[in-house]
């Protein structure tokens, strides 16, 4: 049983977009929010497994105290419809497809599931609703968030960690050989060590694009920004203090114009007084959630 969070409004436990799958075995994977929502749609799930008629329904769940109808119990606030799908064996060849990352777009319907790669969604999903056997779930795939991390050291390290459990392709570039944090951070995807002057032609643009500019000195940290400033990317930030990004900026405004420093981020992360790697990475984390979740219900 494949389950989708096809919409929610308010506080919802699950967002639009979340997914869980249940097995004939028991097995879950995934999660469509938690708490008592999620294990009493995975015991219903469950129990219509065993129905080989059943193929699909949408369930409705209102998170208000005194909601009517099908009212969760909670109190978070918040409406969340929940797309129970009975997956079948001759879609196998589509869900490889979608593991695999090919970019398209899944729709959902009450005939069944497509993948079509010469579609495109300008945001990640969206449902339409017109009675319960008129619908249609469309979802973006294969795009993923794209993390550039320009320096190798402590923090780069910290942060690969934390963005590799928060679904980022991570790719980390030094220009220092044999450096250790550089060697041992095993959350990155890609490591590229290359010169920072050639930094412009490493790094795409995008909207799914995040820079962040942690390099081992203020000059360099100049250099890149300098270069990656004009970048269409969804991200770009600067580590250091309000002072050290503000001296960056007044050096920058005789070789940029205005617009290109203003994309210029800094500090990063949230104002949490972090001070180690960790504490940084994840006020860094923070931020980019909060940019993320910003149009969220």
């Amino acid at each position: 049983m494949l389950m989708i969070v096809v919409s929610s409004q308010g506080s919802s436990p699950g967002k639009a977009g979340a997914k869980m799958v249940v097995t004939t075995q028991g097995q879950c994977f995934g999660t469509i929010g938690g708490g008592a929502v999620e294990h009493s749609l995975v015991k219903q799930a469950q129990i219509l497994l065993t129905n080989d008629a059943f193929h699909h329904q949408l369930i409705r769940e209102q998170h208000h105290s005194a909601a009517t109808g099908q009212a969760s119990g909670m109190v978070c606030g918040g409406e969340q419809t929940v797309l129970m799908y009975v997956c079948q064996s001759s879609e196998l060849e589509l869900y490889r497809q979608s593991l695999n990352k090919l970019s398209g777009v899944i729709k959902l319907s009450p005939a069944g599931i497509q993948f079509n790669q010469d579609c495109t969604l300008p945001f990640p999903s969206r449902f339409n609703l017109l009675d319960e056997d008129d619908w249609l779930y469309e979802e973006r795939v294969g795009v993923s968030k794209q993390a550039y991390l320009i320096g190798g050291g402590h923090v780069s390290l910290a942060l690969s960690k934390i963005l590799a459990t928060l679904d980022f392709d991570i790719t980390v570039i030094d220009e220092r050989d044999n450096l250790d944090t550089f060697n041992r951070n095993t959350d990155a995807h890609h490591k590229l060590i290359i010169p920072y002057q050639d930094i412009d032609s490493a790094i795409p643009e995008g909207d799914q694009v995040f820079i962040f500019i942690m390099t081992h000195s203020h000059k360099t940290d100049a250099i890149v920004a300098e270069l990656l400033a004009d970048k269409k990317v969804r991200y770009l930030g600067v580590l250091g203090s309000h002072k050290k990004i503000t001296q960056l900026k007044a050096n920058l405004s005789s070789k940029l114009p205005l617009e290109s420093i203003r994309q210029i981020r800094g500090p990063i992360g949230l104002p949490i007084n972090s001070h180690t790697p960790e504490e940084i990475a994840i006020s860094i984390a923070a931020e980019l959630i909060q940019l993320l979740n910003q149009f969220s219900g």
